[in-house]
């Protein structure tokens, strides 16, 4: 059984394509509840089908020798480098959002994994009572009362909405761990690695997928409800559902 809790981990570790595929387990035991407003549909099925064309050729290869060559301690230690090098932009949006204690708690989070933790590299904080927060621009135009506006997919980038797009382009311009170094092939350099990541923690679920009739409707209704789990931490108005309330329906 994929439970909510399952789903939070693999979208953290794994981007949103991960939880997506995840909840594709249950497809055989539950029907998925689809929204049926979609007014980009025939855009966003010709980037699904390019982002899906690039997985195969590319980044699905690089992902399995990655995954084959690199030791699981190494890519663990990668995995929390790059969470941390993230930290700062989540604190700024937490304190957008007014979540001060979330703000501070991420703060202190990156100093001591930036320190004690070798550079990030260890994730030290964890064992010191402070979790890991994952707070974005998208989240916080949320709290803010932007509507989320129409569903879009991303050629590269993937599943989002216009409220999330526009946050992707304002979140370059909040502050992170490496803003102070104006070097263009540092950004490509951990931006690819972060892809690489992200995608060798999702080979093992790929026979799923190809099993599924439509796995673009699964990331569409599962991005929605994550996204509204997200914002509002976990517990989402009762008048909009859970996360696994509105996925699944016996």
């Amino acid at each position: 059984m994929v439970t909510l809790t399952s789903l939070k981990r693999a979208a953290r570790s794994s981007s949103l394509l991960g939880a997506a595929l995840l909840l594709l387990m249950q497809a055989g035991c539950a029907t998925p509840m689809l929204s049926p407003d979609d007014p980009l549909a025939s855009f966003n099925r010709a980037s699904h089908a390019f982002n899906t064309g690039l997985d195969q050729a590319l980044v699905k290869p690089l992902a399995i020798g990655y995954q084959r060559y690199t030791p699981a301690m190494v890519r663990r230690s990668i995995g929390h480098f790059l969470d941390n090098l993230a930290a700062p932009a989540t604190a700024a949006n937490a304190l957008l959002q007014g979540k001060v204690g979330v703000a501070a708690s991420t703060g202190l989070r990156f100093l001591i994994n930036s320190t004690a933790g070798f550079l990030g590299t260890m994730d030290v904080a964890t064992t010191l009572g402070l979790p890991f927060h994952k707070e974005d621009f998208g989240q916080t135009l949320a709290r803010w009362g932007l509507p989320d506006g129409p569903y879009l997919v991303l050629p590269l980038l993937g599943p989002s909405n216009l409220r999330d797009a526009v946050g992707i382009v304002t979140q370059r311009y909040l502050p992170d761990a490496l803003s102070s170094i104006d070097e263009p092939a540092l950004a490509v350099a951990r931006y690819s690695l972060l892809i690489l990541h992200r995608r060798s923690g999702l080979l093992h679920l790929d026979p799923l997928l190809s099993e599924q009739p439509d796995p673009y409707l699964f990331e569409r209704a599962f991005y929605r409800q994550y996204r509204l789990d997200q914002i509002h931490d976990g517990a989402p108005p009762a008048s909009q559902g859970s996360l696994e309330n509105s996925l699944f329906k016996d």
